[in-house]
């Protein structure tokens, strides 16, 4: 199989789900959503949410586009135009001639020769909203974004120098090196982009504080301290070491209280530096500020939007949107306190994915899930056409954006993190072997 992989386009809009809603009267009862009577104050400033539109446009060179934000209606107040907005693309203000302009008025101008990559993200900035970035997508061209593998590398279990067992966490740490969160070696590695192995995170597998029980994830927040969620043994989930490895501190005790978890999986940060994971067993996310205090929970189980089946990724973008990916689908979006905004990336059997394992994010807010067929463990998606999926990439909004593959159909996906470049570094199993698969957008 070439090792260019094929994504195909969409346009389909996703399910959009108004945050408040009137009672519905069902011959079962009532029904309401969960949403607290301080989202009916037009005075909390996490309702004051906006939008900006169009979310996803397919532009020739040179063509031009105009976009919009608007603050989205509230309690008896109505939609209006969003002030103060100052845009950008690929976050250059005003944007270049390479990736395109944006005026003070939102008018997109192409660039007039085809980019590399391009897809470009157009970037508003509202700061009177709650989600005060805005991102829409622009294709240049009428061809499908494609992804390519630039690199794999790989280690063949049980040999003499490899390290991997059964990886299933990936991250990066602040120098861009990868973190791979091994659950059967008990493990956390580091390694160079190019598969050199440059230690390990903790000091070994036990029960000390700085010791790991089948690591499930790991994650490094801005300041390079890195995170460790263990899935095992009866003692608190997360560990927090210094970039260099020393152990800090260790909290989030094992049970189902307020603040306890039993199987972390998903981690975030926002830009308070607050931490919020998810409880794939508990079924909700938990919030501790970066010192580890618990700061509140949210989420119930149930299949209704709003509520959690499964749910096992997590990602924060730069607005404080948490995105949770259901193992069964679909992917939801919340703000920070757990108001659900809208969902996306739903089951689609019988050539499509029904497992959803993870989700990681870019910095504009693009969303990449690891997906599975209805084999479950048993390797990637085959689509219509013959092409394969292993990973499905959404925009901020929702909007389906490419899917790929690993160039071996027996590597199975396990998760990826995403660099400041938009390469995506995709860990995966494969019979006896284990490794990371880097792509890059054409």
């Amino acid at each position: 199989m070439s090792s260019m992989r094929i994504c195909r386009l969409f346009l389909a809009a996703p399910v959009l789900v108004m945050t408040l809603m009137a009672p519905i009267v069902r011959a079962d009862g009532p029904y309401t959503d969960s949403v607290s009577e301080s989202a009916l104050n037009n005075a909390d400033p996490r309702y004051r949410r906006a939008t900006i539109h169009p979310t996803l446009v397919h532009l020739e060179p040179g063509a031009q586009q105009k976009f919009k934000v608007v603050m989205k209606t509230t309690r008896l107040m109505a939609a209006e135009p969003a002030e103060g907005v100052t845009w950008s693309v690929n976050d250059i203000p005003g944007g270049d001639a390479t990736v395109g302009t944006i005026d003070a008025e939102g008018l997109y101008t192409a660039p007039a020769a085809m980019p590399s990559p391009r897809e470009i993200n157009v970037v508003a900035h509202s700061p009177n909203s709650a989600n005060d970035y805005l991102f829409s997508t622009v294709i240049i061209g009428a061809a499908p974004i494609e992804y390519k593998s630039i690199h794999i590398w790989s280690e063949k279990h049980g040999e003499a120098g490899s390290h991997l067992v059964k990886p299933h966490g990936i991250g990066m740490d602040k120098e861009g090196n990868i973190l791979i969160a091994d659950q059967d070696a008990n493990q956390v590695h580091r390694y160079s982009r190019e598969g050199q192995h440059l230690g390990f995170v903790n000091q070994g597998s036990g029960r000390d504080p700085g010791q790991v029980s089948e690591p499930r994830e790991v994650q490094s927040d801005v300041e390079g301290r890195i995170f460790v969620t263990d899935s095992k043994g009866d003692r608190p989930r997360i560990q927090v070491f210094t970039h260099e490895g020393k152990f800090l501190q260790i909290f989030g005790e094992k049970g189902r209280l307020p603040g306890m978890l039993l199987r972390a999986h998903g981690m975030g940060f926002d830009r308070a530096r607050n931490l919020f994971v998810v409880d794939v067993d508990n079924m909700r996310v938990n919030v501790y500020d970066q010192f580890g205090k618990s700061l509140r929970d949210w989420g119930k189980e149930g299949i209704l939007p709003g509520e959690f089946n499964a749910p096992h990724g997590l990602f924060v973008d730069r607005s404080g949107d948490v995105f949770v990916t259901g193992y069964y689908g679909p992917t939801q979006k919340y703000n920070g306190y757990g108001d659900f905004v809208t969902e996306f990336a739903h089951g689609d059997p019988p050539d499509g994915a029904v497992y959803f394992h993870s989700v990681a994010g870019d910095q504009w807010g693009n969303a990449y899930l690891s997906v599975r067929n209805k084999g479950g463990y048993d390797g990637s998606i085959q689509a219509a056409g013959g092409h394969y999926y292993s990973i499905k990439k959404y925009n901020n909004n929702g909007d389906f954006i490419c899917g790929w593959a690993y160039s071996t159909p027996e590597h199975s996906e396990s998760e990826v993190v995403v660099d400041k470049e938009g390469k995506v570094f995709a860990l995966f199993n494969g019979s006896g072997i284990s490794g990371v698969e880097t792509f890059a957008q054409e």
